[in-house]
């Protein structure tokens, strides 16, 4: 039995949550009353609020003068300098051509580098993408000066850069950097014979190197044996410094013939080599490239004795050099023409093997239209050389029999038709001991 005190205590708690409840409902009521209230009273501000910002922009569309898109620069080196007061001496020094081979260059590709029709900006010329590349080319000069210069942004003068190089590879590779054929083979072989007596060389092969910014990642793979960041170049050069064939894409730590090894006028040397033979001496010599120690004596490539030599080795050595300098001159000229391959430019190392193809591209346009060469571009390539020399390879003594029997006759028919020579650089050593 519950007594009177429980039970007053019972109905107390029973009327507070019967309260509870009635005063959730009537706040429960009171907020559906004012929720269409407080819906309109959101929506009247949005619309109040978009009206604003309406009104705003309105405002300053036609109040407010525009901001400036486009930085203001000055192009009158190309406008007016160039195309009105330059002569042919400075045409060759900024950029290395003739205005004669110049025009025809951007003729050709102008297909290529044509603006779009769309474009929102007044677009650049072909002539002037192509000035802009020659010059970054020719000069080794930063994106920013080059880029102050013509009176376009730095992003500008690699876009040009890099369009114009590609275009060069693309349209004017195949016709100005290929192999000769077999009649022109036996002519430059002929011409070869003439000034050296050395016979069945049509050519000459050599690596060099190419100074480069590396990436940090892998950085050691780019130090040459001097100690500086390079890619390794290798060119096939003719006796009139026109190259006709290269290979770029190995960096500088690489041998000159792990170069040719993997270069494709190793792997397809029967059918890119022309393919003729001579009889001398009861054996068959064909066409051949001369090269230096680096390299393996095969029967397309012939290099010099090493070791002790005989007078008959020594002179048979002194006139391959002769036909052998052709490739080291083409290297030289290349260099002095192209400022960019002699010091380390601005550009991704990613790149640099097209810049080097486009360089060499270019160098055959001008050699070809017999555009005038300044001696004294050299200069810079001679002061470079002995800053920062060229990595000297390490002699392979990698003989194929076939080759070491044409080598020795050929040394016999030297030696049966020419004076013995000595090599300067023997005799000056002999001298000073």
């Amino acid at each position: 039995m519950m007594n009177i005190q429980t039970i007053a205590c019972l109905n107390l708690y029973k009327l507070k949550c019967e309260a509870r409840r009635s005063k959730c409902k009537l706040l429960l009521l009171r907020h559906r009353r004012q929720f269409p209230k407080k819906m309109m009273y959101l929506q009247m501000t949005l619309e109040t609020n978009n009206q604003f910002m309406y009104n705003m922009i309105t405002f300053n569309l036609n109040h407010m003068s525009r901001r400036m898109w486009m930085k203001n620069r000055s192009s009158d080196f190309w406008d007016r300098i160039v195309n009105s007061n330059f002569e042919e001496e400075d045409w060759l020094e900024n950029f290395r051509m003739s205005e004669e081979t110049f025009q025809l260059m951007c003729f050709k590709l102008n297909d290529f580098l044509k603006p779009s029709e769309n474009a929102v900006r007044q677009p650049l010329s072909v002539e002037k993408k192509v000035a802009i590349a020659l010059y970054k080319l020719a000069s080794c000069a930063e994106y920013r000066v080059v880029a102050s210069l013509f009176g376009v942004h730095k992003s500008s003068v690699h876009n040009c850069v890099y369009d114009v190089c590609i275009a060069i590879i693309e349209v004017l590779g195949p016709s100005y950097l290929k192999m000769p054929s077999v009649a022109e083979a036996i002519a430059l072989a002929e011409s070869v014979e003439k000034v050296t007596g050395m016979v069945q060389i049509f050519g000459a092969i050599d690596g060099t190197h190419i100074p480069i910014l590396p990436p940090t990642n892998g950085y050691r793979d780019f130090v040459n044996r001097k100690g500086w960041p390079s890619i390794v170049m290798q060119g096939i050069v003719d006796c009139n410094y026109l190259f006709r064939d290269i290979t770029v894409k190995h960096p500088g730590s690489v041998h000159d013939a792990t170069v040719l090894k993997d270069s494709n006028i190793f792997k397809q040397c029967k059918d890119k080599l022309p393919n003729h033979c001579r009889i001398i001496s009861d054996c068959s010599i064909q066409l051949m490239l001369a090269g230096d120690p680096a390299y393996p004596l095969l029967p397309w490539l012939l290099k010099g004795y090493t070791g002790a030599l005989t007078p008959e080795e020594e002179s048979f050595n002194t006139y391959l050099s002769s036909a052998r300098i052709c490739v080291e001159n083409a290297f030289g000229r290349l260099k002095a023409r192209w400022r960019v391959l002699l010091k380390r430019a601005d550009i991704n190392y990613k790149f640099m093997p097209s810049i080097v193809h486009s360089c060499v591209i270019l160098h055959n346009i001008i050699e070809t239209s017999k555009d005038n060469f300044n001696p004294c571009w050299l200069r810079s390539v001679n002061e470079v050389n002995i800053e920062r020399p060229q990595p000297r390879q390490v002699t392979v003594t990698r003989a194929e029999p076939q080759a070491k029997d044409m080598r020795e006759v050929l040394k016999n028919y030297m030696y049966n038709n020419y004076p013995l020579r000595q090599s300067s650089v023997q005799n000056y050593v002999r001298h000073t001991v």
